[in-house]
């Protein structure tokens, strides 16, 4: 393992994790933003994934104590990175961002401050959601979210939800993604399990687990993190040409996985992941959810929805084989459907609105974040 550490004589209070992957040109920016704060009472820990890029001399290039570069050393599934960069945390609270992910300026200040002030082991809140230019497609916003007054949130009314909805809205808990939670809790859950992340989506699996070790969580009312989507990343590939090959490089870095066995081993990697890891975490925590079933039915109807491998004629089409592993209703699927369609709809509209003013969006994160800030010389 090859490391750069300028350490800080004082513990820090917030540990930002950045897992990265080759994506150098992204990370400069992201590092731009996070480093945009005045306190010093937290570290910023950036984990390479075996970069075969210059992401080494992008962190580098900043000389900041509060940064501390680690290297994997070797190529690991994005779950293993995510449990090495956390061996090394030594915040208090732990919150994880994407390398083409932003932190809006002081925003880390702002929530220290409310930490001091507002104890809890988890805080939450909604992100601003950026588009960075793909290909010939301009940079563009999909979420923007207001300012709001602090609140506090019930875990378990939101993850019954997301149990009884088959995953739906489960960005609405706390995800150590874009979250900011208590070590001691990610502790407990090494403690108890073996390793903290577990499937292939450890943001979605702290959506199931945090809810078992905490009944509240507090939604600090503003974006702290922006949620940036670039080429590379997941949640942008699906618009860059080579998306299919970026989706797979992270499919082949789990190797042999296996999804639950309730799930369609026939069906699509990507359709089966979300419902993998609830299942997963239901599994891991028995006592928690021994009350609660998981709705396959709305399952399909939800992956239907978000997913671009499959649609809703061929899953009503294919419900014989479905229902080989698991319960599935093809009249309740309809119902699920319609509801989805309503709501996609409504999202649909959203983005319109908020793409239509002619707004020219700056073409990086580190700019963006300042636009939102007030600073509307990008405009």
């Amino acid at each position: 393992m090859k490391e750069l550490s300028i350490s800080s004589s004082t513990q820090p209070r917030i540990t930002l994790i950045i897992p990265t992957r080759e994506r150098a040109d992204t990370l400069k920016y992201t590092l731009e933003t996070a480093l945009d704060q005045i306190c010093d009472s937290y570290e910023i820990v950036v984990s390479d994934n075996f970069s075969q890029d210059h992401t080494k001399q992008v962190v580098e290039s900043f000389s900041d104590n509060r940064i501390v570069y680690i290297n994997t050393g070797r190529r690991m599934s994005m779950c293993d990175n995510w449990d090495f960069a956390l061996s090394r945390a030594r915040g208090d609270y732990v919150i994880i961002i994407g390398d083409d992910d932003g932190v809006m300026p002081g925003a880390i200040d702002r929530l220290y401050n409310y930490i001091t002030d507002n104890p809890s082991p988890i805080y939450y809140w909604q992100t601003h959601e950026y588009f960075w230019p793909i290909g010939d497609v301009p940079p563009s916003v999909s979420n923007i979210v207001p300012k709001m007054a602090p609140s506090n949130m019930n875990l378990g009314r939101l993850v019954r939800f997301a149990i009884r909805w088959g995953g739906w809205r489960y960005g609405a808990l706390p995800l150590l993604y874009h979250s900011a939670v208590s070590r001691q809790i990610l502790d407990v859950i090494r403690h108890q399990t073996g390793r903290v992340f577990h499937s292939t989506n450890p943001d979605v699996f702290m959506a199931f687990a945090l809810p078992v070790f905490a009944d509240t969580a507090i939604n600090v009312g503003e974006s702290i993190t922006v949620n940036g989507r670039s080429a590379k990343s997941n949640g942008g590939s699906f618009i860059a040409k080579d998306g299919a090959a970026v989706f797979q490089k992270f499919v082949d870095e789990y190797g042999d996985y296996r999804m639950h066995a309730t799930l369609d081993p026939s069906a699509p990697f990507a359709i089966n992941m979300i419902a993998d890891t609830a299942l997963i975490a239901m599994d891991l925590f028995p006592n928690y959810y021994k009350n609660q079933q998981f709705n396959y039915t709305a399952m399909w109807a939800y992956i239907d929805r978000i997913s671009f491998f499959n649609s809703s004629s061929n899953t009503l089409r294919r419900r014989k084989e479905i229902r080989k592993y698991h319960s599935f209703s093809a009249a309740k699927f309809i119902i699920y459907s319609a509801t989805h369609k309503i709501f996609a709809f409504r999202r649909r509209v959203l983005n319109v609105m908020l793409n239509k003013a002619n707004i020219q969006y700056p073409s990086n994160i580190s700019d963006f974040v300042k636009f939102m800030a007030g600073e509307r010389r990008f405009i």
